[in-house]
């Protein structure tokens, strides 16, 4: 294929468990863009969470972020797209995780908003890299409409409740699960592959010279959208169902087995 963009999720694609890149990611990321190629990040991580692997990995191309709510320039720090859902929803959630004993996480305005805090500060800092404030109330700290909200969980406790909340919530938001103890939920339509969609159209790349690479159900979107979808052999059945090829895991730098057969023609 000729690859003109290629978007790869961050957390267990370029990013092992110890949030370190391999050397030989660096090389196939650096290799990729030397020959011209749109190379971006896309997320459920919120921006400035994202930002120093960017200036690190010497990425201009805007950057998917919070699941493909916005998307920003790197370079002028502009938020070049944006989607909200409406406080009312959030209120409504709010309701929904008080009754079931939910650690729900709101985030708006580049910051989470928690009532019920069940990890410590430092997984926190771990996972979303964004301020965070417990408050006592939800439906009344929120300081604007918010980008997508998050469930946090046990595996087995999010998969009792999801069906649930996308009974109660589905036709209004846009629900996937992320991690094994995450459940997040964005604005209807809202998914890494809308975004890609979008950032394609605005670069002037066609579909089928994309290429999307991912682990995880919130990468499925993006990895069925692309020209070339790829699933990293340690990912979720959700994200190697759509894939058109399977790498190797994140530990055996599957991203940059796919960058080098795919993009570089090794």
């Amino acid at each position: 294929m000729t690859c003109k963009l290629v978007a790869l999720d961050l957390d267990g694609t370029v990013l092992r468990d110890d949030l370190t890149i391999s050397p030989r990611v660096r090389r196939a990321l650096r290799s990729v863009m030397a020959r011209g190629v749109h190379l971006t990040l896309a997320s459920g991580r919120g921006y400035p969470s994202m930002a120093h692997w960017a200036q690190e990995l010497d990425i201009t191309t805007p950057i998917i972020s919070y699941q493909g709510a916005t998307v920003t320039d790197p370079l002028s720090q502009e938020r070049l797209y944006q989607r909200t859902f409406p406080v009312q929803l959030a209120d409504e959630l709010t309701v929904f995780a008080r009754d079931r004993r939910l650690s729900l996480t709101l985030y708006a305005n580049d910051a989470i908003y928690v009532e019920r805090k069940v990890n410590p500060d430092a997984f926190y800092d771990k996972w979303f890299g964004l301020p965070h404030h417990v408050v006592s109330d939800l439906t009344r700290a929120l300081p604007g409409e918010p980008i997508k909200f998050m469930v946090i969980g046990s595996e087995g406790e999010l998969d009792r409740i999801r069906p649930d909340l996308e009974a109660r919530f589905g036709d209004r938001l846009q629900i996937v699960r992320s991690h094994s103890l995450f459940l997040e939920g964005m604005p209807l339509g809202v998914t890494k592959g809308s975004a890609l969609a979008w950032l394609a159209n605005r670069l002037g790349v066609s579909r089928e010279e994309t290429m999307a690479v991912g682990d995880s159900g919130n990468d499925a979107a993006m990895i069925a959208w692309a020209g070339l979808g790829v699933a990293m052999g340690n990912g979720l059945a959700e994200a190697k169902a759509v894939a058109d090829y399977v790498a190797p895991g994140v530990d055996d730098d599957g991203a940059a087995e796919a960058l080098e057969r795919f993009c570089l023609g090794e």
